[in-house]
């Protein structure tokens, strides 16, 4: 035997075809990730707009059965 049969290491190639498709998954990912953000935060804000005016109602809804006679 001889120094010369040496086996070649075996090569795998991979195709280039599949990033076009994680590209197209990554970004689907990531605008739906933005418009739940978006979505998050105006529901929060519309919140805070109206909390301070319902409790306003309320108190002055107080205030009327208060001086109401009878009461």
């Amino acid at each position: 035997m001889s120094e010369n049969n040496q086996q070649q290491p075996v090569v795998i190639k991979q195709g280039g075809g599949g990033t076009g498709i994680g590209l197209v998954l990554a970004a689907l990912i990531l605008g739906g990730a933005l418009v739940y953000a978006v979505t998050i935060w105006s529901n929060t804000q519309k919140r805070m707009i109206e909390a301070p005016k319902e409790a306003i109602q309320k108190g002055v809804d107080t205030l009327k059965k208060a001086i109401q006679p009878g009461s």
